[in-house]
């Protein structure tokens, strides 16, 4: 399914993939969440230390990409980031 807009239904859909991106890198976590913010969409992310931390990415940029895809693009050049607060 390819992101045409930003509904209800997408961000589950794309919290669903960010969580399988993460478990196929053996990234832990306690709760993760996708969020709008104006032109941007946030990851949200808490990991061990409690704390909740923010990675922002353009919606335009989102438009027409599959979710699957947009979930590793988003998540794979942070996931080194990532395994050091899981």
């Amino acid at each position: 399914m390819e992101v045409t807009k930003f509904d209800q239904q997408t961000l589950a859909l794309l919290h669903k993939a960010f969580e399988i991106v993460l478990e196929q890198n053996k990234v832990s976590f306690h709760k993760i969440g996708i969020a709008e913010e104006g032109e941007q969409l946030l990851f949200l992310y808490e990991g061990k230390d409690e704390k909740v931390h923010v990675f922002k990415w353009s919606k335009a940029s989102s438009i027409g990409v599959s979710i699957g895809v947009l979930a590793q693009s988003v998540l794979m050049p942070i996931i080194p980031h990532l395994r050091l607060l899981s």
